[in-house]
């Protein structure tokens, strides 16, 4: 257990600049949202495809199920994120930009649709509490390994990246429960949380 609290040590500065992104994502689908209200109806399935299918889900499927299928999109998220890193940062970066993105876009069809912001909060923060930490960390995971694969050269690459991969699946020990957490978080909690919202 301590090899794998250890893994987490130095990434500070790497899950603020995935914050960082993040927000800036977050950012630019409210504007672009703002800007342009239609663009967002015209490519609903490309920007909210895995939202519209779990929302889909929860009307027909037991809560299993939707906790199943919720974990498995944000588990390959996060892997992607992590993993993706040895493309020199690239994946993680727009991957977090991505996702903030989204959460812009909800944030704004919220308002957009005269929702008060409790009710964002109310569908966001139960999951979130734990699904966006495990997210943003395992995106700093993958900037760390893409920085650091930038900047260095020869056999101190390479063995920045070996120490990088581990360090990276030693955290999965941590990151992919509080995924599993999270989705069941939002099948079970956030649809009661909600319902008063739908009468």
């Amino acid at each position: 257990m301590k090899a794998v609290l250890d893994s987490f040590r130095g990434k500070a500065i790497y899950v603020f600049f995935a914050l960082l992104i993040f927000l800036t994502g977050c950012f630019l689908g409210w504007m672009i949202f703002w800007q342009n209200p239609a663009f967002i109806p015209e490519n609903l399935n490309k920007l909210l495809g895995n939202l519209l299918e779990i929302s889909a889900k929860m009307e027909k499927e037991s809560k299993l199920s939707i906790a199943g299928y919720i974990f498995q999109n944000n588990a390959r998220a996060l892997l992607v994120m992590i993993f993706g890193g040895i493309a020199f940062g690239i994946v993680p970066f727009f991957a977090l930009i991505f996702n903030g993105f989204v959460v812009g876009v909800v944030l704004a069809l919220n308002f957009y649709h005269s929702q008060p912001l409790y009710f964002f909060l109310a569908g966001m923060l139960p999951h979130g509490i734990l699904e966006l930490p495990a997210i943003l960390t395992g995106a700093a995971f993958g900037l760390k390994t893409g920085a650091e694969l930038l900047f260095s050269k020869g056999e101190i690459r390479l063995k920045r990246l070996k120490k990088n991969l581990k360090e990276s699946i030693l955290a999965l020990g941590i990151l992919i429960p509080m995924l599993l957490i999270a989705a069941i978080i939002e099948a079970v909690v956030t649809p009661l949380i909600l319902s008063p919202f739908n009468k």
